[in-house]
């Protein structure tokens, strides 16, 4: 992230912002398509996956409910005055079902394989729902709220991102700019399929800022600012080719 956003990346960004001028228009549509497309609903493919993956998590756990007769107040293993009961193995296997998807995807994001980064948002997606139907096998009151936290598509959201943010600020994303930009991406991906039109409505404002952007600058009322502009991109090229001339000299000596 560091170098995604010092002071010898700026020639870059600037870059960026300057060629929405010839692509304002292909943004606009783009935009439009975003905001109005009936492709990003949560009935629609590849988005109705995750209620499926829902549903099949829930009846799984009831299943397996039903079947073991789990007591949450049996107790498991006996030693003198020391009790472990049944709610406390649960939540032991919830903590470490946790632990194992937070170290899974610390790795993933060092990983040179995409698929990995994937791969670890799907496990820790899955082990957020495991956790709350454990839960509820605990059945103890003051576990009630904490489940239906859990329980709530808005909580689970919040919780990716979180980590996914964590992870490329605190992570390897704040010294590896391939990193950083991975984890955004997978935030987006994320976002989509969990809240498919909102995510959409909002990539829409931020490309229709670009293309207002690219508009504003090509305006013959905008003359004084876009001079600015041009002689600001010129600095920052020159600034760009004498920092690389001297470590190129440095490194020669």
């Amino acid at each position: 992230m560091a170098e995604v956003f010092s002071a010898r990346s700026l020639i870059y960004w600037w870059g960026v912002l300057s060629a929405t001028v010839f692509i304002k228009d292909w943004l606009k549509q783009l935009a439009d398509f975003l905001r109005t497309s009936g492709m990003f609903s949560p009935a629609n493919i590849p988005f109705n996956a995750l209620p499926g993956l829902n549903s099949w998590i829930d009846g799984a756990a009831g299943f397996i409910k039903d079947s073991i007769k789990f007591d949450p107040n049996q107790a498991i293993l006996t030693a003198g005055s020391f009790v472990i009961k049944g709610w406390m193995l649960a939540l032991f296997f919830g903590i470490l079902l946790l632990i194992i998807a937070v170290v899974l995807y610390a790795r993933a994001l060092n990983s040179p394989a995409w698929f990995d980064d994937f791969l670890a948002i799907f496990v820790i997606y899955i082990v957020l729902r495991i956790i709350s139907h454990i839960v509820a096998l605990t059945s103890l009151p003051i576990l009630d709220s904490f489940r239906n936290f859990l329980d709530n598509p808005t909580t689970s959201f919040l919780l990716l991102l979180m980590l996914l943010i964590f992870l490329s600020f605190f992570g390897e994303g704040f010294r590896s700019k391939r990193a950083f930009w991975r984890a955004l991406i997978e935030a987006a991906l994320v976002s989509l399929f969990m809240f498919p039109h909102e995510t959409a409505t909002a990539m829409s404002y931020g490309v229709d800022a670009l293309a207002q952007f690219g508009a504003g600058l090509s305006l013959q009322a905008n003359l004084p600012f876009a001079i600015i502009w041009g002689l600001l991109g010129m600095f920052l090229a020159l600034q760009r080719l004498t920092t690389q001339e001297s470590f190129a000299a440095k490194a020669r000596n």
